[in-house]
């Protein structure tokens, strides 16, 4: 009970206080307000006293904030992980070698000759183009939709759920022109 009188207390005191701050600066600014000089108040208060005071407080933010600590929250944000993916999805079609890890399917084109190769599990659907399997050990790359194994070199049909279960040598490969693809799992873009 004698909690609940000092909560109320403490409470009505932070309004008094808070309505006298507001009502003297209300009062201060009206009281020099003028348009002679400055028919653009809200501009000139806007360019003039809030914009260095942001730049300020960011200033001061960022000073006690380490490089390490930006690198590690943004390795933790899985929007930021999203855009590095779409990022290296999007390169992909001019040739630059990246990998991602997405949990959900990003779409990704390949150029000519370019190739996922799965650093883990990946589950790739062909969209368009013509793509073929590669690996090195038999049972790497499956077409679960036709019920069967690919071997190194076999086609890949568009529109199949292709599961590859092995880290390392197996993926698919843009065999003659750019191939767009769905890919969900660890994965590296290369030549």
């Amino acid at each position: 009970m004698k909690r609940k009188a000092e909560f109320i207390k403490k409470t009505a005191l932070t309004v008094i206080f808070l309505a006298v701050i507001m009502s003297s600066f209300a009062f201060g600014v009206t009281e020099n307000y003028t348009t002679e000089n400055d028919p653009l108040v809200s501009l000139s208060y806007i360019n003039g006293v809030l914009t260095p005071a942001f730049e300020k407080y960011v200033d001061e933010k960022v000073k006690n904030v380490s490089v390490d600590e930006i690198a590690a929250s943004l390795m933790n944000n899985e929007s930021f992980k999203e855009y590095i993916a779409s990022v290296i999805a999007a390169q992909t079609h001019g040739g630059v070698s990246g990998s991602s890890a997405s949990e959900e399917f990003m779409t990704v084109e390949l150029a000519a000759g370019k190739k996922i190769t799965a650093n883990g599990k990946c589950e790739i659907i062909v969209r368009k183009g013509q793509a073929a399997a590669f690996c090195t050990s038999e049972g790497a790359v499956k077409d679960l939709s036709a019920n069967k194994i690919l071997s190194n070199g076999d086609g890949v049909t568009l529109g199949n759920f292709i599961e590859i279960s092995f880290s390392g040598d197996a993926g698919i490969l843009s065999l003659y022109t750019p191939t767009e693809i769905l890919i969900r799992g660890e994965f590296i873009v290369g030549e």
